[in-house]
């Protein structure tokens, strides 16, 4: 009786996040702005981008469902945006907003967290992480 080879033939493909966005501080790369937008029923966007060692900045932003400490759960409608001037945060921020409109919702908020001030990039995650969580307790304060 002969062997059976039982491992696959090829291997699994990784699938990549689209919505990760890995900041490089050796190549000179740092986190930018963040917003969290919220309709009135309670669908969430998140934006997040950093910035080159060029000044562009690079952006990704989707609808997603948050946990407790604002860390998104579920995504979708996922668009990443790569080599922009920065003013493309503001009319990504509008887009979203505008989007929310156009499908018969209204905007219960918007949030805009700006990294630029923070000199260390680890310092600029843990205050990424304290204004997501902070922001997230006060919508859920807030009634609908």
């Amino acid at each position: 009786m002969g062997e059976v080879e039982t491992a696959p033939e090829v291997a699994a493909k990784v699938i990549e996040d689209l919505t990760a966005l890995e900041v490089d501080p050796a190549k000179g790369e740092r986190l930018y702005k963040a917003a969290l937008v919220q309709s009135q029923s309670g669908t969430t966007y998140r934006m997040l981008a950093k910035v080159a060692q060029t000044g562009k900045v690079d952006l990704v932003h989707y609808g997603c469902d948050l946990d407790v400490d604002g860390k998104p759960t579920t995504k979708w409608k996922i668009r990443r945006i790569l080599e922009q001037a920065p003013e493309r945060f503001d009319k990504e921020l509008e887009a979203i907003k505008k989007g929310i409109a156009d499908d018969g919702e209204v905007v219960q908020g918007a949030w805009v967290h700006d990294l630029t001030g923070i000199p260390d990039v680890t310092a600029q995650g843990t205050s990424l992480d304290e204004w997501s969580r902070n922001t997230i307790a006060e919508v859920r304060k807030k009634p609908s």
